[in-house]
């Protein structure tokens, strides 16, 4: 799906066993206790894609997806192929969102923004998600910001901008 859209797509593995370690801290199927941290990443269902775009002006979007071990079978239904094209297809959706920042980060974004000095700051996102517009609504009930909400309908995206509330760390020692 990509390579038709893209001349330079690469694609990156990063394959881990399912091997689990025993109770004494050995490896499982190992004697060996210099070998246990090297048994593996523990009981996985094994499938996760993690699809990263990277923009001409430097801006990140990721789209992430794995499989949905929760019905029974799921492994054998859901070919790597499947969730490969199901990654591509989400990595375009937020591509064709816009915005500087992806779905799942804009919350981070916005309680960054709201903590952050005592000084405006902005940021521009696709669509907002259900999700962000709660934070929204968290952020303005527990650090009493508000966010200007301006859209772009040239873009069609969404800036967003606050005043920090100066938030300071007091358990941290100063120099």
């Amino acid at each position: 799906m990509m390579h038709r859209l893209l001349p330079d797509v690469w694609v990156h593995t990063d394959c881990h066993t399912g091997r689990g370690k025993r109770g004494d801290g050995t490896a499982a199927g190992s004697a060996n206790p210099r070998k246990a941290g090297k048994a593996g990443c523990g009981p996985s269902p094994g499938m996760t894609m993690h699809l990263t775009a990277q923009s001409t002006e430097g801006h990140v979007l990721v789209a992430e997806t794995s499989l949905d071990v929760s019905s029974s079978g799921a492994r054998g239904k859901m070919l790597p192929e499947d969730l490969g094209q199901k990654a591509a297809a989400l990595l375009l959706e937020e591509i064709r969102r816009g915005g500087c920042i992806d779905t799942g980060m804009q919350s981070l974004a916005f309680v960054l923004m709201s903590l952050g000095p005592e000084d405006v700051a902005r940021v521009r996102v696709g669509t907002l998600s259900k999700y962000s517009i709660e934070a929204l609504r968290l952020i303005k009930q527990m650090v009493g910001i508000e966010f200007k909400v301006v859209p772009d309908e040239e873009t069609r995206t969404v800036l967003l901008s606050c005043l920090g509330s100066g938030y300071r760390n007091m358990a941290k020692a100063s120099t």
